[in-house]
C-alpha cells in the first residue's frame, strides 16, 4: 500500500532540515537585533567576572608569607635555616628547586595571563558592542583545541572571546591570554626563572634584613628576576606569534 504524499507524515519527511553553522559561518552572519541591545550587558558581565578572577591570581603570591606569618609573627627565615641540619637543608633546596619552583611559578604566572587578557578583551568587546561600525558584524568567537591547559588535555578545551574583527590591541591581548591557556617550554622557562625570584624574595623578606644596603641588593636581584622574566616571555610570544597572527590552536 503507497503512503498518501499529503499526509502529515510525508510532508514532514520532505521537509529539509537547516543544517548547522559551523563557526566561520556563524562569525559571517549579522547579529540579531536582541543580541545587539544585550551584548554591551553580556560582555560586561563577563569582564567583571574576569576581573575578579585576574585579582585574586594577583593576591595569590602574597598568600604564602601571609600564611607563613599567621602561624607565629616572631617567625625568621634565618632561624629557620639555621635551625636546620646540613642534610635537612639540602634536600630542602632540592625539593624547593624541583617541585616548589615550578609549581609556584607557574601558577603566579600563568594564571594572571590567562585571566587578565580575557578581562581587556571582554572590556574591548564592551566598548566595540556600543559603536555603530561594530552594529552589523559579531564581536567574539569560540574555539575548541586540545593544546589547551597541557599536552595531556583528553577532551578539547573552549577558548573564548576570540576576536573576529581583528586589530593589533586585539591581537596582543589574544596572544598574552594563549601563553596562559596554551602551555610552552618558552613559558615554562620564564615560570621557572618567576618562581626561584618569588622565593627568594619571600627569603629575604622574612629573614628579616636589617642593613639598608643588603635590602638595596636584594631588591635589585629580585627585581633583575623580574625582568628576565618577562624578557623572556616576550622572547616566547615573538617566537609564537611574529610569523603568524595569534589564532586558537586545531584540535
Amino acid at each position: 500500500m503507497r503512503p498518501n504524499p499529503n499526509s502529515a507524515a510525508a510532508r514532514s519527511s520532505n521537509r529539509t532540515r537547516t543544517p548547522r553553522k559551523s563557526a566561520a559561518e556563524r562569525a559571517a552572519t549579522p547579529p540579531a537585533g536582541w543580541e545587539v541591545a544585550l551584548r554591551p550587558f553580556g560582555y560586561l558581565l563577563v569582564a567583571i567576572v574576569w576581573a575578579a578572577i585576574f585579582a585574586v591570581t594577583l593576591a595569590l603570591p602574597a598568600l604564602l608569607p601571609l600564611g607563613i606569618q599567621a602561624d607565629g609573627s616572631d617567625f625568621t627565615m634565618r632561624d629557620f635555616f639555621f635551625g636546620m641540619d646540613p642534610l635537612s637543608a639540602i634536600l630542602g633546596g632540592l625539593i624547593s628547586l624541583v617541585l616548589l619552583v615550578p609549581i609556584f611559578g607557574y601558577a603566579f604566572l600563568a594564571l594572571p595571563l590567562a585571566s587578565g587578557p580575557l578581562m581587556m578583551l571582554a572590556i574591548t568587546y564592551v566598548v566595540r558592542s556600543l559603536r555603530p561600525a561594530y552594529r552589523t558584524t559579531r564581536l567574539s568567537s569560540t574555539g575548541w583545541s586540545r593544546q589547551a591547559l597541557g599536552p595531556f588535555t583528553v577532551f578539547p578545551t573552549a577558548l573564548s572571546l576570540i576576536p573576529i574583527a581583528s586589530t593589533r590591541w586585539s591581537r596582543f591581548w589574544l596572544g598574552a591570554s594563549l601563553l596562559g591557556w596554551v602551555p610552552s617550554l618558552g613559558v615554562f622557562v620564564a615560570a621557572c626563572v618567576f618562581g626561584i625570584g618569588y622565593l627568594l624574595t619571600i627569603s629575604w623578606m622574612l629573614w628579616p634584613l636589617r642593613s639598608t644596603a643588603a635590602i638595596v641588593v636584594w631588591v635589585v636581584i629580585s627585581g633583575a628576576f623580574a625582568v628576565a622574566t618577562i624578557v623572556l616571555l616576550v622572547r616566547e610570544a615573538l617566537r609564537r606569534f611574529s610569523q603568524r597572527p595569534p589564532a586558537v590552536p586545531e584540535r
